[in-house]
């Protein structure tokens, strides 16, 4: 892989960095669905298997510098761009893993941080693993157009557990 010879960090993971000719331009196009479309996709087929865990987060990120030119950091503490998500559970005790993200445990209804997010999946999940997806932006603009009132609800202050309160939509 041309990266690789770069010897740089993932941040400066590029199209030119990372040249895709045959999938760079589905990818421009899938860019242009999740931005000005539906608001999202799904990409499958990357054969996984075929590479390193190594070879595999390049590619991830790699694919991803097409549809998104900046990363955002996940984790405040180490900074880190890229987080894995797997099953914590045999190595560490359930009150160090704290997220359900890092466990077997059922995944609640949630959103995630960050105008884009991505998944890479390395393998399916042996029982379970159903995820659905909805676009934030898509769901504020139905609802701009349809039910005005509703936005107005949603902006207001939310308390939850007594301890904080939320606005599901922040600029109505």
């Amino acid at each position: 892989m041309l990266f690789k010879a770069l010897g740089k960090p993932l941040g400066y993971l590029s199209p030119s960095t990372f040249p895709l000719p045959n999938l760079g331009p589905v990818l421009r196009g899938l860019s242009n669905e999740l931005h000005n479309g539906r608001g999202f996709f799904v990409l499958r087929t990357i054969p996984v298997d075929n590479y390193s865990r190594e070879d595999n987060v390049l590619i991830y990120a790699g694919v991803s510098s097409y549809v998104g030119e900046l990363r955002g950091v996940q984790d405040q503490q180490t900074k880190g761009v890229l987080n894995h998500i797997k099953d914590l559970t045999l190595t560490h005790s359930k009150a160090a893993i704290g997220a359900p993200a890092y466990t077997t445990d059922k995944q609640v209804f949630h959103t995630d941080n960050g105008d884009i997010v991505a998944l890479f999946a390395l393998d399916v999940a042996a029982h379970g693993g159903t995820s659905r997806i909805s676009s934030t932006w898509k769901a504020y603009n139905e609802l701009a157009a349809t039910r005005p009132d509703l936005v107005r609800t949603l902006a207001e202050p939310w308390p939850l557990d007594g301890l904080v309160s939320y606005r599901f939509f922040t600029n109505p």
